[in-house]
């Protein structure tokens, strides 16, 4: 078996299947596909040996199809998940719009979901949107001159205990789960002709929503803002 750093593997667990998915390159149509029904669900309690076992099978037998070891896999869930949203007003000392000024809004409003939140992960953080003196924007308006600057930014969550048994799962197939995904968001940029889950979570990881805030897009020369801005984070 080979290792390609050109591919990526994607596995989904939504209602009662196990997808796996194998991606070449940057295509967001899988090269490889196969769905399994599960033995039962997560939120049946299902003994989580039976499940490490049943999952640890089919990547094996996936690996063989596709002559490829599967190290680490994006993760989608459609466990019960959580919306939190906030509407943060600039508090810095500045009179027109800067990119350090949003990085730092945005880094409060994290902070305050996990301080009030501790029982929960965020997987995925948006900006809805900026307004800047009454007037909304769908992107940052850089340089922009104002009296008052507020973002509007949400969270979508899911429980941490739920992100626990999921590493669990996998880290006893021998697989890193590099980002979960919510089923129910990447499903809003789900295409008709999708024959799984995992290619519009895909999507997703690409960047095909420009307001969500990931430090997991595939990275250009010219880094966005966006990718700047978790940069920051990191």
């Amino acid at each position: 078996m080979i290792k390609n750093d050109n591919q990526s593997f994607y596995i989904a667990i939504v209602d009662q299947n196990l997808h796996i998915d194998y991606f070449d390159s940057t295509d967001t149509n899988s090269s490889y596909q196969k769905n399994y029904l599960m033995p039962d669900t997560l939120g049946d309690n299902l003994n989580l040996i039976i499940l490490s076992k049943f999952i640890l099978e089919k990547v094996k037998d996936f690996e063989k199809d596709t002559g490829s070891f599967i190290e680490n896999v994006c993760l989608i869930t459609d466990a019960k998940y959580d919306q939190f949203s906030l509407s943060l007003k600039n508090k810095f000392n500045s009179n027109k719009t800067k990119e350090t000024d949003i990085v730092r809004l945005i880094s409060d409003a994290q902070q305050q979901i996990i301080r009030n939140n501790k029982d929960c992960v965020i997987l995925h953080l948006l900006v809805d949107k900026y307004i800047v003196d009454g007037e909304e924007y769908l992107q940052f308006p850089e340089n922009a001159r104002y009296n008052e600057f507020i973002v509007e930014i949400s969270f979508i969550t899911v429980q941490n205990s739920t992100v626990k048994t999921l590493n669990k799962i996998f880290k006893d197939c021998n697989i890193e789960v590099k980002k979960i995904i919510s089923h129910q968001y990447s499903s809003r940029f789900a295409e008709k002709s999708d024959i799984s889950p995992c290619n519009a979570a895909k999507r997703v990881i690409d960047g095909i929503n420009p307001l969500e805030v990931t430090s997991h897009r595939l990275y250009n020369k010219k880094q966005g803002f966006f990718e700047k801005m978790f940069n920051f984070f990191d």
